[in-house]
């Protein structure tokens, strides 16, 4: 989830009846891998995600 009001990226995985168990905020400058569970091999930058493509 992408979160502009804190500048962070809060990533939720593990849903157990209805919640989300894993709860991970991620700052600006840093990046993170999606998890296994998604079927890809990706890794991701907060600030790309917060501010868009400016391509």
């Amino acid at each position: 989830m992408v979160d502009r009001e804190h500048d962070q990226v809060l990533l939720r995985s593990d849903p157990r009846s209805g919640e989300y168990e894993n709860k991970v905020p991620h700052k600006r400058g840093t990046s993170f891998t999606v998890p296994a569970v998604v079927g890809v091999e990706m890794k991701l930058s907060v600030d790309h995600l917060l501010d868009g493509d400016e391509d």
